[in-house]
């Protein structure tokens, strides 16, 4: 008995995986935190929110909301910290690094950290939104966002964390 399979329908060609790979490279973490909600797998899902909870809870507590304008903002700054300490940690270049498990890995040592610990964690992730380059304008609206609206959410995101930061009991 012969099978025949049509090996080409099965395959990405390999321009086609490079260009999706810089597609995906170049996606704002803020596009990816909007396509969070549609992840197929539960089981991501379940786990993105059970670790999120704490890093959420410590923003309310501080009466910031995740879906304000500058809630979104600290989660990006927040993103890009768990990328660079997580490539610190493994030793691997940023930009390969899955967002998603650094996230993760970010919230539960924040959830599992001391105050003095956490507050270092929150000073990095301020040392991110105070960056000229950590994060880049994305967005707005459905339209590129303009460079004097980015700075302002990035401002009022900083200074709604710095002010976190003074009020943080050590």
């Amino acid at each position: 008995m012969q099978v025949n399979t049509n090996s080409y329908v099965r395959e990405n060609p390999l321009f086609y995986q490079t260009t999706q790979n810089q597609q995906e490279s170049a996606t704002s973490f803020e596009v990816l935190l909007s396509m969070q909600s549609n992840q197929s797998t539960e089981k991501n899902q379940e786990s993105q929110k059970s670790s999120l909870t704490n890093f959420d809870d410590f923003l309310s507590e501080f009466g910031v909301s995740w879906d304000s304008e500058e809630g979104r903002m600290v989660r990006t700054a927040q993103i890009v910290s768990a990328i660079q300490q997580y490539a610190k940690e493994h030793n691997t270049d940023p930009l390969k690094v899955n967002w998603q498990r650094a996230n993760v890995s970010w919230n539960q040592n924040f959830a599992n950290a001391s105050r003095t610990e956490q507050k270092e964690m929150l000073e990095n992730v301020l040392g991110v939104l105070e960056s000229e380059t950590a994060i880049q304008r994305g967005l707005y609206m459905g339209e590129t966002e303009s460079p004097a609206h980015f700075e302002k959410r990035k401002t009022q995101a900083a200074e709604s964390l710095s002010a976190m930061l003074q009020n943080l009991k050590v």
